[in-house]
């Protein structure tokens, strides 16, 4: 049996049908469900691992039927869609999470066509059902790859300078091929494999820093580190070791801490992250606006950059709440003595406003996706890297 198996719940046709069609493209085995007791009647016979719901349907709206799927015990991927509006809908992503359901994320009507393939990948990404066996191996094998994100400087027009980028781990699965973090990540944090994998991805950075530098590149590289390693107050003299060990000095190097990482426990994670800054590495507070930091323990972190998280900045030109938000949380960073950096700049509406309020760093596709070392250097290397020219390459 094909462990890949899409239903889609939809009152149009025309949008069921598409779905389908993008879905069996992809590998999955597709029901189509254009009424509520159509989706009850499959369900229970099909197993799906992945729902795609549209959150405006006749006779019972998606909210009751996320309600539904929470007492069934659903363990299915669920990805909402509806036309509309877009608060609405982030709405009852967050309303499904907190019922226990596995989110895979929404769409918003109309479709587009790279949005549905990518949230419809991540869904075949879970199903694949990876071990932690298979990852302590992957780790001791070398499997692990590290894709790079450039970061761009808006202080530098007419020319966006790159001098730093985000490390992204992939895994280069014998049998699946390329899998995204979110596919291996939580099980390397429920088996403990969090923190070799953790130092595998920074070996890897500060091997591919000394090359960047033998051809001339002069690249800062941030390493995400993940919450459970915050508890080691040995890791500050660990990182600091193996940078040593790569010639790579501290400075070259940001750590990524998300911020409800760096309040767990906020005495211990001063302790260590104040020993990194002594040490001068970089510290940026990633995905800043999802957690709920009390701004007096945010005050007296040794953060130099705060990441403005993507779900606000996506939202750019579409909300003006969302606007405000940004605005607010660049005013703060700045007041806190902070530079600031905007993820998920995807169109120039955003790129153009991030600007405006003094963000000195931005990443997204408008740049660039994620992509090979090599492909990074030949991407800094071409001469007509202005914003027109980055927005075509992404």
């Amino acid at each position: 049996m094909n462990p890949n198996r899409l239903l889609v719940v939809d009152d149009e046709p025309d949008i069921s049908a598409y779905v389908a069609d993008v879905a069996e493209g992809l590998g999955f085995d597709v029901v189509r469900a254009n009424t509520t007791d159509q989706f009850w009647a499959s369900y229970s016979e099909f197993v799906p691992s992945v729902v795609v719901l549209d959150l405006n349907m006749p006779q019972s709206d998606g909210v009751q039927l996320l309600r539904a799927l929470a007492e069934k015990r659903c363990g299915a991927q669920i990805a909402i869609i509806s036309g509309t509006d877009k608060r609405v809908v982030k709405t009852a992503e967050r309303l499904g999470a907190s019922h226990g359901l596995k989110m895979l994320g929404s769409l918003q009507k109309p479709v587009a066509l790279r949005a549905l393939r990518k949230i419809l990948n991540k869904g075949l990404d879970e199903t694949r059902g990876v071990t932690a066996d298979e990852l302590r191996h992957a780790i001791r094998d070398h499997q692990l790859v590290v894709h790079y994100q450039p970061k761009i400087d808006l202080k530098s027009e007419p020319h966006w300078n790159i001098a730093a980028c985000e490390a992204l781990v992939r895994w280069d699965h014998p049998q699946y091929g390329i899998l995204s973090p979110e596919t291996f990540i939580p099980v390397a944090e429920k088996s403990g494999l969090i923190s070799p994998l953790t130092v595998c991805v920074l070996r890897l950075a500060l091997e591919q820093i000394g090359r960047w530098d033998e051809q001339g590149l002069s690249l800062s590289v941030a390493v995400n580190i993940a919450q459970q390693c915050l508890n080691d107050l040995a890791l500050p003299d660990a990182i600091e070791g193996l940078a040593k060990r790569y010639d790579v000095a501290p400075s070259r190097l940001i750590l990524e801490i998300t911020e409800s990482g760096a309040m767990t426990d906020a005495a211990l994670t001063m302790d260590i992250l104040t020993r990194f800054r002594l040490k001068g590495f970089g510290l940026s507070l990633d995905d800043f606006g999802t957690g709920y930091s009390s701004l007096i323990q945010l005050h007296r972190m040794p953060f130099n950059e705060m990441k403005i998280d993507k779900s606000f900045v996506l939202e750019i030109g579409v909300s003006d709440e969302a606007e405000q938000i940004v605005r607010s949380i660049a005013d703060l960073g700045h007041n806190l003595g902070l530079s600031l950096c905007a993820e998920g700049i995807e169109c120039e509406e955003a790129l153009s406003f991030v600007r405006s309020i003094g963000c000195e760093t931005a990443q997204g596709y408008l740049v660039s996706k994620p992509v090979s070392p090599a492909e990074l250097a030949t991407f800094i290397q071409t001469p007509a890297n202005n914003l027109e020219l980055v927005g075509t390459s992404a």
